[in-house]
């Protein structure tokens, strides 16, 4: 195969900017629910309830969470822009779990005596 042609080395700098240094997905991933499915349904608005429920009963969705949560913090624009569905988790539920809204007023350090 030629190395040269742009199709093969596209797909081979994707695979190691999704995967690392192996450019390998991880063995974790034959095991999915998801394996084999379209992955339009997991990226399709209207079929998050049904992306949802593979996810529910997927063997390695604590592993799909992690790599998934772990991928969008290597920048800013993929935590913020947090698209379909992985681990059971929606973008927007990614995007909340990066960036938690603050629901306490802040601690005042500022301490007098008062005497």
């Amino acid at each position: 195969m030629n190395t040269q042609n742009g199709s093969y080395v596209g797909h081979k700098a994707l695979m190691l900017a999704l995967f690392g240094r192996s450019g390998q997905p991880p063995a974790w991933r034959t095991e999915a629910a998801c394996s084999g499915q379209d992955t339009e349904v997991f990226f399709d608005s209207t079929q998050t309830e049904q992306a949802r429920t593979l996810c529910a009963g997927c063997p390695v969705q604590v592993e799909c969470r992690a790599d998934q949560l772990g991928w969008e913090q290597q920048t800013r624009s993929r935590r913020y822009y947090a698209a379909g569905t992985f681990g059971d988790l929606t973008g927007s539920q990614r995007n909340q779990l990066h960036y938690p809204r603050k629901t306490t007023a802040p601690v005042s350090t500022d301490q007098k005596d008062v005497a």
